[in-house]
């Protein structure tokens, strides 16, 4: 018999024991029976199943055992009518003496009632803790349904007993914070079997996962494409990179195939560091489940960098918001999650460009203001409406108002019959959007120059091609605005950026009118308005000969 059943025993017993005293008192009639509504001193009992809480002794009920429902709230009723009954039974005439001796049972059984309210919610809790337990000891091994090695701390029984206090610093109750996170962000959600593991472990299921977005040279090509406009520095392997990088930002991953959540363990915290839960990437796993699928279909056309970055905004910014509510309910333990600008942060060991790291952060910043404005018109409601029909293009994530607007956004056209160049067509070609493009220019313009920029971006292609046996190869950046006043100041920035970008070189002074160009020594570049001045055609070439050649084939 479980705990709760044998306090409703006793207060049934109680009930009878207070009709036979009040039977044999020799009155002749039966004290005022007392009202009770266990729906207004009873917290209704939580959708899930709970199982109950056995001794200290016992072992814990298997995994595949039925759980049942929690029924206090039925129980304690049916008690208090079954009191009543006997109370009023036998509706005779009670003498004084009777009637205070009553009075004085029926104020004990109410202090009974009460307290036995209070063991009822203690059980609640300690059964829903025991469910967290259950879920983390019955995670499935990779690729069978037997139970994963057991840390110390689960094959303990000391395991199954209610968390300790942060104090004595253990390793957070990752189960329980998500159940936690599942209320906060409203999902209709069970628990997700969690395994702590090396940080190694977690890179190797997102870089698993990447290797279904996009083709097997995707990560080298884009890393020669981004040398060549000059973003990063040397030539790297973006996927590869976005794999380790995130393996830090999110800390955790959830693999569909095996229905659990990877989360990397933290290891030795720095002196005065506070240990938290990682929310994020518990925030980020339980999202990634429900509508990882609706955002990044396996085998659908690989997205170009801008449509993939507001993707990844919806998705992040949906964790990152989580979180940040999380956080205002759990001050002291909310919060936990992401990387840090300090210099000795774990993130830093990744020899990640500067220009990707922004990136993949923007997708948390950029996503995070996105889904708090729809939630702020919406809540929950809308911002899962936000998957059902997802941003376009960055644009709609920096101003959310554009999203909203009954007219969907639409890219202006830029259409090119022939993308050869001296007979060499482009190795790459891609749509850098607003966000990236504000990345691009902070990194040698001010900011608030680079991020003006932005409310009036309408379209970009970028193409690039290869430059012999030259290490870094030719760029040419076509972009529209949304009228030529934001076409003047992407062309101010760009001008200030390659300017500050190739110290020393001074733009040419027999160029044209609404023409920059710089000649380096080394690269050519080349600035000049088009498309009836609402676009500006850039390009860094390798040589003059292919910059002047760029400037014939792509000037409208």
């Amino acid at each position: 018999m479980s705990r709760a059943s044998a306090l409703l025993l006793v207060l049934l017993v109680l009930g009878v024991g207070l009709g036979l005293m009040l039977k044999d008192n020799g009155g002749k009639k039966a004290a005022p029976a007392f009202s009770f509504s266990p729906s207004s001193n009873v917290a209704p009992a939580p959708a899930v199943q709970t199982a109950p809480v056995p001794e200290p002794s016992s072992a814990l009920p298997p995994a595949k055992a039925p759980l049942p429902p929690v029924t206090a709230q039925t129980d304690l009723a049916e008690a208090a009518s079954a009191m009543q009954n006997l109370a009023s039974k036998g509706n005779v005439t009670q003498t004084t003496t009777g009637a205070v001796e009553g009075g004085k049972s029926v104020k004990v059984l109410e202090e009974q009632i009460e307290y036995l309210q209070g063991q009822v919610d203690i059980l609640r809790k300690e059964n829903s803790t025991l469910l967290d337990r259950l879920a983390t000891l019955t995670a499935p091994a990779k690729g069978t349904g037997a139970m994963p090695p057991q840390s110390p701390q689960s094959q303990n029984p000391a395991a199954c007993e209610p968390p300790k206090p942060e104090s004595e610093k253990e390793a957070p109750d990752f189960v329980g914070v998500g159940i936690e996170i599942v209320r906060t962000r409203e999902l209709k959600d069970v628990p997700i079997p969690t395994i702590s593991v090396d940080r190694a472990v977690v890179q190797k299921h997102i870089a698993k996962w990447l290797e279904t977005q996009f083709p097997a040279d995707h990560g080298k090509l884009q890393g020669r494409a981004l040398v060549a406009l000059g973003a990063i520095p040397e030539p790297v392997d973006t996927v590869a990179l976005k794999a380790q990088f995130l393996s830090h930002q999110i800390g955790a991953w959830y693999v569909p195939e095996e229905q659990s959540l990877y989360l990397a363990s933290e290891g030795e915290l720095p002196v005065g560091m506070e240990r938290k839960e990682n929310a994020l990437g518990l925030s980020y796993g339980y999202l990634f489940k429900r509508f990882g699928s609706k955002l990044f279909p396996s085998g659908s056309k690989p997205l170009t960098l801008d449509a993939r970055l507001a993707h990844d905004c919806v998705l992040a910014g949906d964790a990152s918001l989580t979180r940040f509510l999380h956080a205002l309910k759990h001050p002291a333990s909310g919060g936990g999650g992401g990387v840090g600008e300090d210099p000795d942060d774990p993130s830093r060991s990744v020899p990640i460009p500067n220009f990707l790291r922004q990136l993949e952060l923007a997708a948390f910043l950029g996503g995070f203001d996105f889904m708090q404005a729809l939630h702020s018109i919406g809540e929950w409601e809308q911002v899962n409406a936000t998957y059902n029909r997802l941003p376009k293009t960055g644009a709609e994530v920096l101003d959310p108002q554009l999203y909203l607007n009954e007219t969907p956004f639409a890219l202006q056209p830029i259409d090119f019959a022939d993308l050869k160049v001296n007979d060499a067509a482009p190795f790459w070609q891609d749509t850098m959007g607003p966000m990236a493009t504000v990345i691009f220019l902070r990194a040698h313009a001010p900011e608030p120059i680079a991020a003006d920029t932005a409310p009036g971006w309408a379209n970009d292609r970028l193409f690039t091609y290869a430059a012999g046996d030259k290490p870094r190869g030719h760029a040419v950046w076509q972009t529209l605005w949304r009228d030529s006043n934001a076409a003047d100041a992407f062309f101010s920035a760009m001008r200030e950026a390659q300017l500050s970008r190739y110290k020393g070189s001074k733009p040419a002074t027999n160029a044209p009118s609404g023409v920059f160009m710089l000649e380096t020594g080394e690269r050519t570049v080349i600035m000049q308005r088009t498309n009836k001045g609402y676009g500006v055609l850039f390009v860094d070439a390798a040589d003059a000969g292919f910059a002047k050649a760029a400037v014939e084939r792509f000037v409208k």
